[in-house]
């Protein structure tokens, strides 16, 4: 029954691998069997990672690429196919984040949120597709989204916009790739202890706000995601596509808040 999970033999791409959500997932691909691309700017850091899978027995290949250069995005893809023969799984998780009110925003910092979180997606996926179609034994796309995707929050205009687009983009994706046995899913995180919100955890009084909003009333761990991933990267899930799943705790779908005693 285990053996459903196995990517034993698969090749997995991910974006965003340096650190964060996307280091964890990507050890936990590799965990499973999976020869792992990572990708990110920072090359250094993407070694680190890599040694780090190493150590613990698995397979992995850097690849620095920057997300806003549409060339370097197919040309690394191509040049991934070349060199290991195959994608099975793409994983776009790699993005970007930006408070400003709505009425001190400016468009140059809207278009990079929607080119990172959205334009590299579907250049990602596109690029990805075409091989797995090329291998066919189809493959597996899984998109990071948020708990933003599905619910607005002030001030993040352009990445609740950029989160959205992420669903509609997936479900596009499942609709058209399906036949060629393609899956395409959405893995929403809720609120997750990474550096991405360092920039907020250090406010007074957040952190325990988030956690009173939350069913589970705590953040997430990183490695909680890994499960849901290899679910949706292995054969387990063979007939899921089009899926928004939510990793967060119950906050997207209660209405929960503390009372003062």
């Amino acid at each position: 029954m285990l053996e459903m999970f196995s990517l034993k033999g698969k090749v997995a791409v991910i974006t965003g691998a340096s650190r964060g959500l996307g280091r964890t997932m990507a050890k936990g691909l590799a965990a499973a069997g999976a020869h792992v691309v990572l990708i990110a700017r920072d090359k250094a850091k993407l070694d680190a990672v890599s040694s780090e899978i190493a150590a613990d027995g698995g397979a992995s290949t850097v690849l620095p690429i920057d997300l806003s250069d549409e060339r370097a995005i197919r040309t690394g893809v191509q040049s991934i196919a070349a060199s290991l023969g195959r994608i099975d799984i793409c994983v776009n998780n790699a993005g970007i984040i930006n408070w400003q009110p709505v009425l001190e925003s400016d468009l140059e910092e809207f278009d990079r949120t929607m080119d990172t979180n959205v334009k590299a997606t579907f250049i990602m996926a596109q690029e990805c597709a075409a091989v797995m179609r090329k291998g066919g034994e189809g493959g597996r796309i899984i998109n990071i989204g948020s708990v933003l995707s599905t619910v607005g929050r002030a001030k993040l205009h352009a990445y609740c916009a950029s989160k959205s687009a992420i669903v509609g983009l997936t479900r596009s994706l499942a609709a058209e790739l399906g036949r060629e046995n393609i899956t395409a899913n959405v893995i929403a995180p809720g609120y997750f202890v990474t550096d991405i919100n360092a920039s907020v955890t250090g406010r007074e009084g957040y952190v325990e706000a988030v956690s009173g909003v939350t069913p589970m009333e705590r953040w997430g761990e990183p490695q909680e995601l890994v499960g849901t991933l290899i679910y949706l990267a292995s054969g387990a899930s063979s007939f899921v596509t089009g899926q928004v799943i939510h990793v967060d705790g119950g906050i997207s779908s209660t209405f929960k808040f503390q009372l003062a005693a």
